[in-house]
């Protein structure tokens, strides 16, 4: 299946179905009932998707939803009932669901303090997705137990209904989001041993123990004295289309009930949408919470009662349009501390303050087309308030709120206390208008230098990070580039292609936009997240801008983390030309992919793509930093050259800005790419640096399987940290024109298959002079090394493991001027060589003389003597552990360098900088 497949369900549904979008013409037929991917008799909605996915080993299959729009796969249902009494996973299968039956139980209550009932873990995995049919069908994780739903940010877990996912599988994608619908299944209940202030059962302090509303008989209790209660984990979670009133006398399951629950359990990254009633609510205990977006709820977006006494940053509410009751309900002598909030609405008021709750609040924005306050029962310093004299704090909030600061529904003891409890705070604004930007993201009144400086919460708790920003959303996160981003469901608009002369939507691929980018761009550019990008033809980014600047149009491409770019061609390629940048800044979770229109759509089976390349061109990044070989001018006073592998009009490199700054590539995928323009190895390669300064930034950057190099490197100062190389068919990394920047943690997998080679994973030209610091060299191919005329440079702590010769010396003689004009060799420090065909090819042509072996011995530590014992192909084992790392400081050779106490790129297993966004390195993981 082609990993692009699920794009939109990432980012409409989570990608937990790897389907396309839901509806009422989708069906959900019994087992065996029909032919799959049929629907039932007198169904509606047509053909449906195909085979039907088979149940996880161990769960029943209880029905099929078959998806009505055609180019869509079904979806099985996986039984989940009764009272879970050991531990159990549910691992993700494609294009299933586990269906809820009832109630279903993980644990038997273990009682105040332990040791009275079962106890479980359920463990769910990223990607999987838990439905019900209706309001009956909800999940209880019962005291002593817990939820393990850690999902990630490309792979959410998702807790839905059934009708969600027939609309993700109609033909008509206007109704993913279900707008107006709620109570479709019952939701989700924590119950844990934490402390609470109001019991059914024992007294405060002692034995204090209560009932959760919401579920039926037998009763479900919550309540302790562990303060650290540890109920699991909810990271990367949607609960959508929930809530039930169970007897309608407002016995309501939320989307999410925090009973009692502690704080050793983890909540992140957590969304509530379209509950019937509370998004969430708090029932004491001491949980704390970051990364909370609660939007289109039916009742209050966040409740608290019962003693909650956590903590809660990054907060996002937005209220039902004219249905949402409250976005704050506060009761029961709660007191929390909430930071970084934002609140946007018009159900019935922003806050409802009732008797008995404190609380602290910072860094908020609150707009509302209310009042912002109901006070119930309540004073201002009243005893009759909170029992204590103490109110609510508020410090830096900007409280835009059109029927004003206090309803007239409050009952206050005749006393105004909203704006008296505002005032006693810090930087808080009653007159200022929000300018909040797409609903949520902050403009110049949220910023400094605004009224509402931010509060340093830092301070208070070391939970709360500080922020330059009030609100929930800082100024450097967009619409499509947001915390909120990948995994949450309809929290911004649907994402559409840019508006600029450059670009232009033209197709839909796996239910994502297509929007093409051609030609050349002369104004910035940003290509946001939720397309796709198709490279048309040779793209320039700006036009040429000469030697030292001001002669041609600079422009910026800037590409936001998880975004694909695509070409369908060896002619389809990217050039930023000097003076202009790209900016292209993944993370870890979501890098930024070029690759081939074949990739994106899947074509061609596991063992073809392993050997696939030249599908399209490439990523050439041209500056104006120094080269050694001129095409025009002289070295060191006006030399340029013009870049290999480009078609006319030629691309123009060099310059005398050591520090010229083209941007930056940060977690980066270049794949599939390659092509030769003549026939005569004029070859664009993964990507060409041509005279790129040390002001851009590279790291975190993979080049898969290129026709040509993976990166080759003309010249300039450029310095480059984790970079990796797999299973390219020339040689993986290519210096040559003067190449004098620096290089560390460099992992190099030369191509190994038994048709198709690397060449070597270096070769190193052109009086090229770097510092190479931890690399890995593993693989077949030529050699590891080829050291052509004139290449000086320096290696430390290296692991070369190769199935031949170590170097092939290329006219260059041992301490000799032909070598590099002035005698001086490359050297090598603390480095492992392994090389099946030992150190030096027999086709070296060094003047006569053995060089390899006598450079090697002229360092230090190194060896041509000991076996490498790397783990899984590239990770240090215990030979490279052991090894003498170089005894210098590596930082004082270069301050880009890190200093490391090892040898090689990657230290040891617990060592993952290359996890998660790199591909074909971890099991399971293919390009």
């Amino acid at each position: 299946m082609s990993q692009f497949s699920n794009i939109k369900s990432i980012l409409l549904a989570g990608a937990a179905l790897t389907i396309a979008a839901c509806t009422q013409g989708s069906e959900i037929e019994s087992p065996g009932a029909t032919n799959p991917g049929t629907p039932p008799a007198g169904g509606g909605g047509g053909g449906g998707g195909g085979a039907t996915a088979s149940c996880p080993s161990g769960f029943a299959e209880v029905g099929v939803i078959t998806a009505a729009d055609p180019s869509k796969s079904n979806v099985t249902l996986c039984e989940l009932s009764g009272t879970i009494l050991s531990d159990l996973t549910l691992p993700f299968v494609a294009n299933t669901a586990f269906r809820l039956d009832g109630r279903v139980d993980v644990g038997v209550d273990d009682g105040l303090a332990g040791g009275l009932g079962d106890t479980a873990d359920l463990t769910i995995e990223p990607g999987v997705t838990i439905v019900g049919d209706g309001g009956a069908d909800y999940l209880v994780v019962n005291r002593g137990s817990r939820i393990l739903a850690d999902g990630e940010e490309n792979s959410p877990i998702i807790m839905t209904s059934t009708d969600d996912i027939s609309r993700l599988l109609d033909t008509d994608d206007s109704n993913d989001a279900g707008t107006g619908l709620s109570s479709e299944w019952g939701g989700l209940v924590l119950l844990g041993q934490a402390p609470i202030n109001e019991c059914a059962t024992g007294s405060v302090g002692v034995d204090c123990e209560n009932i959760i509303e919401g579920v039926t008989a037998p009763e479900a209790i919550f309540g302790g004295n562990d303060s650290a209660d540890d109920s699991g984990i909810l990271r990367y979670v949607q609960v959508k289309f929930a809530g039930f009133d169970i007897d309608g006398m407002g016995n309501e399951l939320n989307g999410i009930s925090f009973g009692g629950v502690g704080t050793g359990t983890t909540v992140d990254y957590v969304q509530v949408y379209n509950n019937l009633d509370d998004g969430v609510e708090f029932f004491g205990g001491t949980v704390n919470v970051k990364h909370l977006a609660l939007t289109g709820n039916f009742d209050d977006s966040m409740d608290t009662d019962l003693g909650w006494t956590g903590f809660a940053q990054y907060v996002l509410i937005h209220q039902r349009d004219g249905q949402g009751d409250n976005g704050f309900e506060l009761s029961g002598d709660t007191n929390p501390t909430i930071s970084n909030f934002t609140l946007v609405g018009d159900g019935s008021k922003a806050y409802r303050m009732n008797s008995g709750h404190v609380g602290r609040w910072l860094n908020g924005v609150v707009a509302h087309t209310a009042e912002c306050f109901r006070w119930e029962d309540a004073g201002d310093d009243d005893a009759s308030y909170d029992g204590v004299g103490v109110d609510p704090s508020f410090d830096s909030v900007l409280f835009d709120c059109d029927g004003g600061l206090t309803g007239a529904d409050s009952t206050a003891n005749g006393v105004t206390v909203a704006p008296l409890a505002i005032a006693g705070g810090t930087n808080n604004s009653t007159a200022t208008p929000n300018t909040l930007n797409m609903m949520f993201l902050p403009g110049a009144n949220e910023l400094p230098p605004a009224p509402t400086t931010p509060f340093a919460a830092s301070g208070l708790n070391m939970f709360f990070d500080d922020t330059a920003y009030i609100g929930a959303f800082s100024d450097t996160e967009t619409a499509t580039n947001n915390w909120t981003t990948g995994w949450s469901f309809k929290v911004f608009p649907d994402p559409e292609c840019p508006t600029h002369p450059n670009i232009s939507e033209t197709d839909e691929k796996n239910g994502l936009k297509v929007c093409s980018i051609s030609g050349t761009i002369t104004t910035d550019l940003t290509l946001t997240r939720g397309n796709l990008y198709e490279i048309e033809g040779r793209v320039s980014v700006g036009i040429d801008d000469g030697l030292a600047g001001g002669s041609g149009t600079t422009a910026a491409l800037t590409i936001e983390p998880g975004v694909t770019l695509f070409g369908n061609g060896g002619a389809d390629y990217i050039v930023v030309n000097r003076g202009s940048q790209i900016f292209a800044e993944g993370t870890a979770t979501n890098p930024i992919i070029f690759t081939s229109e074949d990739d994106v759509d899947g074509v061609g089976t596991a063992a073809e793509r392993l050997v696939a390349n030249a599908e399209w061109g490439g990523l050439v990044i041209l500056g104006q930093a120094p080269i050694n070989e001129c095409a025009t001018g002289s070295v060191g006073v006006d030399c340029e050259n013009i870049i290999e592998g480009v078609t006319a009009p030629e691309a123009i490199f060099g310059g005398n800005d050591a520090g010229n700054d083209s941007g930056s590539l940060r977690y980066v995928q270049v794949k599939f790419a390659g092509f030769d323009i003549d026939g005569m190895g004029n070859e664009l390669n993964g990507i060409s640096f041509g005279g790129v300064g040390s002001g851009t930034e590279v790291e975190y950057v993979q080049v898969h399987n290129n026709l040509d190099d993976g990166v080759e490197f003309f010249g300039g100062t450029v310095n480059v940290k984790h970079l990796v190389l797999t299973g390219n068919f020339d040689d993986s990394m290519d210096t040559d024109l003067g190449w004098t920047g620096a290089a560390q943690f460099v992992l190099i997998l030369q191509r190994d298959d038994a048709t198709d080679q690397g060449d070597n994973g270096f070769e190193l030209s052109g009086d090229t002079d770097p510092i190479i610091a931890n690399f890995t060299v593993v693989g077949g191919g030529t050699n590891a090394y080829r050291m052509n005329s004139g290449h000086i440079g320096r290696w430390l702590n290296g692991v070369v493991a190769h199935d031949a010769e170590c170097f092939r010396w290329e006219e260059a003689g041992d301490d000799d001027a032909a070598y590099d004009g002035v005698g001086i060799d490359p050297s090598f420090d603390s480095v492992l060589f392994d090389c099946d065909g030992g150190i030096t090819a027999a086709n070296s042509t060094a003047n006569g003389m053995t060089v390899a072996p006598l450079a090697i011995s002229g360092g230090s530590n190194n060896t041509t003597g000991t076996a490498d014992t790397l783990v899984n192909g590239f990770i240090n084992g215990t030979a490279e552990s052991m090894f003498t790392e170089f005894p210098g400081s590596l930082n004082g050779l270069n301050g880009f360098l890190e200093d490391t106490t090892y040898i090689g790129a990657v230290e040891d297993s617990m060592d993952t900088w290359w996890q998660g966004w790199t591909c074909s390195l971890e099991a399971g993981s293919t390009c």
